[in-house]
């Protein structure tokens, strides 16, 4: 049973701004760059993370923080958990036992596998789910807990708001690397493949502030809102990147075992401290809303204007890829003064640099869609003590939907199935709004 349970572990182990952005303040090199984790709230990615320009919620703390502003009444949203997993990762999941008790277990308990006659089916197995593993994208993430407040006042005539939230996240991935010599037996070049695995730990704290201007001038532009947010991050790395296991180690579980999981064995403490890495940094973010007429809203954001990320390890500082984006939404009813208390629909569109800000700059088309996000949102009783939403969207050429249903105004239960440039996902969660 020990040596079941040890094989599978290692398997699964606003104008001003757009000016801004485009002049040459703005460089970084990309060898100096790390992902910044961004926060993706269940709303906003089953609509296609096209959000910026609704930013109505405590959402828009990570979107647009000048959202915050369109805030009546104290908001306060505690996430309990929500996970989310790549299609791949199930799919494998779901057939990792058989693929053991049939393939793994023979292979490992032969005194020959690599000449052993009776054993050539099994090792024919072994390259093709490989071969198919190194297509996928295996990776869980979760975000548990979080907690946030936006607070709304006034300022002589101008309605403000302060928000903030604490959250964690964690983001776990495995890959293997083809990199065996061009052997004729296949068996024998999939042996050196490294395998490469990624456990992250991140938490982060927020806090924001913004105000609504009114102007009055409609249709020109009846009122706009402008705001700004600091997040502080901390974060925890655990990798093998720069010293990958090979397929071959995992077929010897016993020295395996020693070398990566026995906590008490010294080649373990060195590894564990040659691959974990401490990152702390900050960010800072701008946003407008400009709302020309009832109904319309352009939102323009600007994540990561000022920001930094120590490496402590490396004694070292990088930066965060800076990411600026333009989008719009409508909300028809509103627009056309229909008053409805049944339905609220929302329809949204984004453009945005896919420059690596979330991490997934390296997996983009080169395609326009790659800077592309469309959404649509219909609720149910908006207003009433039981409500549900249906959502869809694009998000960079890859479909989002999902259904939310909130009980007494309180309880938020999501599920969606959401797709990025990296993977498609399942995503689910819990929390507790009002």
């Amino acid at each position: 049973m020990q040596f079941k349970i040890t094989e599978k572990f290692g398997y699964l182990i606003i104008i001003a701004m757009v000016l801004c952005s485009a002049s040459g303040i703005w460089a970084q090199e990309d060898d100096a760059q790390e992902p910044l984790f961004l926060f993706r709230g269940a709303r906003p990615m089953g609509i296609g993370n096209a959000f910026e320009a609704v930013a109505d919620d405590i959402n828009a703390l990570h979107y647009n923080p000048a959202g915050i502003a369109q805030t009546d009444e104290t908001s306060f949203e505690l996430l309990a958990i929500r996970p989310r997993v790549t299609i791949d990762l199930v799919e494998e999941v779901s057939t990792i036992t058989d693929f053991f008790n049939d393939t793994i277990k023979p292979l490992t308990e032969s005194d020959d596998p690599l000449t052993d006659a009776t054993l050539k089916k099994e090792r024919e197995d072994l390259v093709v789910r490989f071969d198919d593993i190194l297509s996928k994208r295996l990776g869980l993430m979760v975000d548990l807990p979080s907690i946030g407040l936006v607070v709304p006042f006034h300022v002589s005539e101008y309605k403000a708001a302060v928000g903030s939230m604490f959250y964690t996240q964690n983001l776990n991935s495995i890959r293997v690397l083809r990199q065996g010599l061009p052997w004729k037996d296949a068996v024998k070049e999939l042996l050196d493949d490294a395998v490469v695995y990624r456990v992250a730990f991140q938490w982060a704290f927020t806090l924001a502030g913004a105000v609504e201007i009114p102007l009055n001038q409609a249709p020109l532009l009846d009122k706009a809102y402008v705001g700004a947010s600091f997040r502080y991050i901390n974060r925890q790395i655990f990798t093998d990147a720069d010293d990958p296991f090979r397929i071959e180690d995992v077929l010897n579980p016993d020295s395996f075992k020693e070398k990566y999981f026995d906590i008490e064995d010294d080649d373990f403490a060195q590894f564990a401290s040659d691959n974990f890495k401490s990152q702390t940094g900050y960010t800072i973010d701008i946003g407008t809303i400009l709302s020309p007429i009832e109904g319309v809203d352009v939102g323009l954001s600007l994540r990561n204007l000022i920001n930094s990320l120590s490496i402590e390890e490396a004694d070292e500082s990088r930066g965060f890829p800076r990411n600026i984006t333009l989008a719009v939404a409508t909300k028809p009813f509103k627009l056309l003064n229909m008053e409805n208390s049944m339905l609220d629909l929302t329809l949204v569109a984004a453009w945005n640099d896919p420059n690596g800000d979330d991490g997934l700059g390296e997996f983009k088309n080169d395609s326009f869609t790659d800077n592309i996000h469309l959404g649509a949102e219909l609720v149910l009783l908006p207003k009433g003590w039981i409500s549900v939403a249906l959502r869809t969207g694009n998000n960079q050429g890859f479909l989002t939907f999902g259904v939310s249903l909130k009980l007494l105004k309180i309880l938020d239960l999501n599920v969606l199935r959401y797709g990025d440039l990296e993977a498609d996902w399942y995503v689910a969660s819990l929390g507790i709004v009002f």
